[in-house]
């Protein structure tokens, strides 16, 4: 019996150091989450409410794509976006876009496409929004 407590002391050691080194507790590679600035039509990040994402580009006028730091995959999990008042000049709402033919963006990158509320609903460059990815 006193033989056996030392390796069970082992096992439960070994099995709190891989779950310990496991990553995050879903398994999954980092979170990322973004504050973009549509600054007239030329997106930027804001770095101190950025992480996760190195960069973000527009060919039209509110779709955005967002390219997310190595190992974070925005592929899988369910984003979430928000419009942000600061930075934003027509109130509006911001979508995010799983599109699988990536017609606009490329395949690691996240969509996020930002329209106006009034008087019809369409795209915009005057949104600013924040996307939080799990």
């Amino acid at each position: 019996m006193y033989r056996l407590v030392p390796i069970l002391i082992a096992v439960v050691v070994l099995a709190g150091v891989t779950i310990a080194g496991a990553g995050s507790s879903n398994g999954r590679p980092g979170s990322a989450y973004a504050l973009v600035d549509p600054n007239g039509g030329s997106p930027r990040l804001i770095a101190a409410h950025t992480s996760g994402f190195v960069a973000v580009s527009s060919t039209v006028a509110g779709d955005y794509c967002l390219t997310p730091s190595e190992g974070v995959d925005v592929a899988d999990p369910a984003a979430v976006a928000s419009e942000e008042a600061f930075y934003s000049n027509v109130v509006g709402f911001p979508t995010v876009r799983y599109d699988p033919t990536h017609a606009n963006c490329a395949a690691r990158q996240l969509e996020v496409k930002t329209f106006v509320a009034n008087p019809d609903t369409a795209l915009s460059n005057q949104i600013a929004f924040t996307v939080v990815v799990p």
